[in-house]
């Protein structure tokens, strides 16, 4: 399985102004097996549809985050 991403920044760390992006993931997964083809593909189909990340990248979601420094809110 290879899964490469593309990113795009824009922006100045320095200026505070940095921003990242992720633009888009691709996927590439080569099989060999000596079973159906409707077996390998219904297996594919399964494990994309279970697949967390894929539901990260295709869905949107809600992101909490919390930041402290020594014990206390930052």
């Amino acid at each position: 399985m290879r899964v490469t991403p593309r990113f795009r920044t824009s922006g100045s760390l320095l200026a505070g102004t940095v921003e990242n992006q992720l633009v888009d993931v691709t996927t590439a997964l080569e099989v060999e097996a000596d079973v159906p083809r409707e077996q390998i593909a219904e297996l594919v189909r399964a494990a994309e549809r279970m697949c967390y990340m894929l539901d990260v990248i295709r869905q949107p979601h809600d992101v909490r985050g919390s930041v402290t420094l020594n014990g206390q809110p930052l």
